[in-house]
């Protein structure tokens, strides 16, 4: 895992880098992403992040569970392939919507 992020709602707000605080959102040695895992907010679907590596947009993702849950692997990853993260590149996670209740939780893989 390259990121866990457990977001407050009242910080998963729309146009907010939720990455921005996490010491792994940038790395000296060169690192691949492979998946991304959104779980959280009032309901399913009614919250998303857009990733970037740098200014390469890696895709958009939806939150797969309500509130109160953690990520399952082998339920909640979007495989992305394998995105490589330059060294010193940023992987910025931005929110798209304001979040409902209840936290989120975004895994990096």
């Amino acid at each position: 895992m390259l990121m866990n992020l457990l977001v407050l709602t009242a910080a998963a707000l729309v146009g907010v880098d939720l990455a921005a605080n996490d010491r792994n959102n940038v790395s000296g040695k060169p690192r691949v992403l492979r998946g991304v895992g959104v779980t959280g907010s009032a309901a399913i679907n009614d919250f998303w992040v857009d990733v970037f590596i740098g200014n390469y947009f890696v895709g958009r993702f939806y939150n797969t569970k309500a509130a109160g849950t953690q990520i399952a692997i082998n339920e909640d990853v979007v495989p992305v392939g394998r995105k490589l993260i330059p060294a010193g590149d940023k992987v910025a996670v931005i929110a798209g919507v304001n979040a409902g209740a209840g936290n989120v939780t975004i895994g990096i893989y």
